[in-house]
């Protein structure tokens, strides 16, 4: 072999070295410039649709969902995937899933909602740089990153932080199949469109806008009649949704409101996820300011600029699926904003417009190019204020999702105060109907014994029948279902209730809640004060009834004591829960009383003392005015009334098994004397006596 050939071969070997040298280069340069960004976005993302996941309670949607995962099996899912009445049975296919290797608790339930709403994030910037390159897919995925309204939808057990994941997913793989024509890009476009209406059925909206977008750029022959075909599926969509709420009944559900009071409600959700009204309109400014500089940057380039069919795509799958939207709202009360989650990644993408290129050198202030310079700080420090505001309002007191307080509707809190006081004899209604499903989440987890089963009216407002008749069969109902019971307990959700029991102008509540809140105009006591406790969107009330079916309830064990001059315990029954009285559980006990003499202007209370046999220092304790505040003793004003009051020891969970006794006592409340006990054959402690003894049983449940 010569020299001169040796040579050449020594020369392609070092050019080809360089040529991979150069690859392999390019291909860390482009996993330092694209994929890190993506996975240091998704991480960030998740760890802050992760933070506090379980924090907040269910509420009713949430709820719903629980009840369709773990109700129906996997075959009944797959079915209702072809049901047009089902708006987005992958989600809960997904979640059936996620129940089965997690569990149901709240943090499960939530779980592909925080993964989908982090993988929207580096998704979101994957589709800015595609369509314009780093500067939009950075200023979109910052503005996604901390959005109280997508980590609303992502601690959120429902499908809206799966559909903004796959809304984002149809645009960029419709993008990419736009660009490279290859077929296996056009398929990846196909099979997300094919998941996208098991997803959410409003992504056809994005699917229709992707088809109008395109035929609004290209010089297809067809163009045309892609154009009618797209107007006329998204009319024929608005039309199904319209007939779909109005056959359901469904329009109860919903605030009246025109298009343009709508459009103003979606944008401060946008923006901060609150209402215009509980935020100044100041801190939604630099929204705004950004909403108009992208607005008037897509105009240009859809007019003269270089990214004309990038944005055309991004105005139309913003403003299309709105327009339609308006329609709808024009003919069907039928607003939320979560439905305008399809919209979002889009309208975050026009605020992200309002960015431009960053030039390879940067214009001084004094040069000609002083626009340029004055869009880029004005778009920068745009998004600062917006990034600034967006995470402020996730901690916003008493209403941001981060800041502590409850902003979901507290059933948990509201089960677990019922659990704490309620009888296994109590009548428990649950009003409306649909709130069942968080009774039935809450019951078994926050209390160690089973609760009673609750009664409802799931028939009110769900027959085509006279209102007005409906209404007297409802107040009949209420009646015959309270004389049956010595105390009854209402779970009530009033904006829930609203839709079938409507309240009359001034009222904050229909016929259900107000036969509690005034029970005593229909001789029913309060065993509440106030009526209700109020928790975030729902309410706990409670009535004592002075009489079961016409008859004075007496006590199972007879043991008269006098306490002073003013009152005589006729005496008590203790009602356990099936199981037995447990470490962890309630102790129910109810006291039958006699006021001696008119109790008007005193102010006693009474306690329980649980104690060790054999010696008064109390291990429980419960001290409180009769019916629980609801009948001060200044309001026992007739000698001889027989009254019952019911109250609910809660045992600590490492309390001992084994006997203890009860100890009962009276004292005023203003100087915390005791009155003296006399007329039993009991002993007496130190003016307390002696009720009897209860045996503890050992292993409380774990709820």
């Amino acid at each position: 072999m010569s020299v001169a050939h040796k040579n050449q071969q020594a020369r392609a070997a070092a050019r080809e070295k360089q040529t991979a040298d150069v690859a392999r280069r390019s291909r860390w340069a482009l996993a330092l410039r694209y994929w890190l960004p993506l996975a240091t976005l998704f991480f960030l993302a998740l760890a802050l649709r992760l933070y506090r996941l379980d924090a907040q309670p269910l509420w009713l949607d949430e709820g719903e969902t629980w009840r369709t995962v773990t109700t129906n099996h996997v075959g009944t899912l797959l079915v209702g995937l072809f049901r047009p009445t089902e708006a987005y049975p992958l989600f809960h296919l997904v979640l059936k899933v996620c129940t089965r290797l997690f569990g149901d608790g709240e943090w499960a339930l939530r779980l592909p909602s925080a993964i989908a709403g982090a993988l929207a994030v580096p998704a979101l910037f994957a589709l800015g740089y595609a369509l314009r390159g780093w500067v939009l897919g950075w200023g979109a995925a910052l503005l996604l990153l901390p959005s109280p309204f997508a980590l609303w939808q992502a601690q959120d057990a429902k499908a809206y932080s799966l559909t903004l994941l796959v809304a984002i997913l149809l645009a960029l793989t419709f993008v990419h199949a736009g660009k490279t024509q290859r077929r296996s890009a056009w398929l990846r476009f196909a099979a997300v469109a094919a998941a996208a209406p098991f997803t959410h059925r409003l992504l056809l909206f994005t699917l229709v806008s992707c088809a109008l977008a395109w035929a609004l750029t290209t010089e297809h022959p067809r163009r045309r009649w892609v154009l009618v075909g797209a107007g006329l599926m998204g009319l024929g969509i608005v039309a199904a949704l319209a007939f779909s709420l109005r056959y359901r009944g469904a329009s109860g559900q919903f605030a009246v409101l025109d298009p343009l009071t709508a459009g103003w409600l979606t944008f401060s959700q946008f923006a901060v996820g609150q209402g215009p009204g509980t935020v100044r309109k100041l801190w939604l400014l630099p929204f705004g300011v950004l909403t108009l500089l992208g607005g008037l940057r897509l105009a240009w380039d859809i007019s003269r600029g270089r990214y004309r069919a990038s944005a055309m795509l991004v105005l139309v799958a913003a403003a299309f699926p709105a327009l339609l939207f308006a329609m709808l709202l024009l003919v069907q009360p039928a607003y939320e904003a979560r439905y305008f989650t399809i919209v979002f990644p889009f309208w975050l993408l026009i605020l992200a417009w309002s960015l431009p290129e960053i030039p390879a050198r940067l214009p001084s202030p004094t040069s000609r190019r002083l626009p340029v310079f004055g869009m880029l700080a004005c778009g920068v420090f745009g998004l600062i204020a917006a990034l600034l505001v967006s995470s402020w309002a996730l901690y916003l007191p008493t209403k941001g999702l981060f800041s502590g307080a409850r902003v979901k509707e507290d059933y948990r809190g509201a089960v677990r105060e019922l659990a704490g006081r309620v009888h296994p004899d109590d009548l428990v209604i649950v009003h409306p109907d649909t709130i069942l499903p968080l009774y039935d989440y809450y019951a078994p987890r926050v209390a160690s014994q089973p609760l009673p089963q609750p009664l409802t009216y799931g028939w009110l407002g769900r027959a085509n029948t006279d209102r007005e008749r409906e209404l007297r069969e409802l107040d009949s109902a209420i009646r015959a279902d309270l004389a049956r019971y010595k105390r009854a307990w209402l779970l009530i959700a009033p904006d829930h209730a609203a839709v079938v029991d409507k309240p009359k102008p001034g009222d904050e509540l229909g016929l259900v809640g107000l036969a509690f809140q005034y029970g005593d105009h229909e001789r029913r006591l309060q065993c509440n004060n106030p009526a209700f406790s109020r928790y975030v969107g729902v309410w706990l009330g409670c009535n004592n009834m002075p009489s079961v079916n016409g008859a004075v309830p007496q006590p199972e064990v007879v043991q008269p004591a006098v306490f002073g001059d003013a009152l005589r315990l006729r005496g008590y029954t203790i009602t356990p829960f099936p199981g037995g009285i447990r470490p962890g559980g309630t102790l129910p006990l109810t006291l039958f009383w006699e006021p001696l003499r008119s109790l008007a202007g005193t102010n006693y209370i009474v306690f329980v003392h649980l104690t060790p046999v054999g010696d008064p220092r109390p291990l429980v304790q419960l001290d409180g005015p009769p019916l629980e505040g609801g009948l001060p003793t200044t309001l026992w004003t007739d000698p001889g009334a027989q009254l019952h009051d019911d109250r609910t020891l809660q045992l600590p969970n490492d309390l001992p098994a084994g006997r203890y006794q009860l100890l009962l006592g009276v004292y005023r409340a203003e100087d915390g004397e005791r009155l003296q006990v006399s007329g039993t054959t009991q002993p007496v402690f130190n003016n307390a006596v002696l009720l009897g003894e209860v045996e503890l049983q050992p292993g409380a449940e774990t709820p």
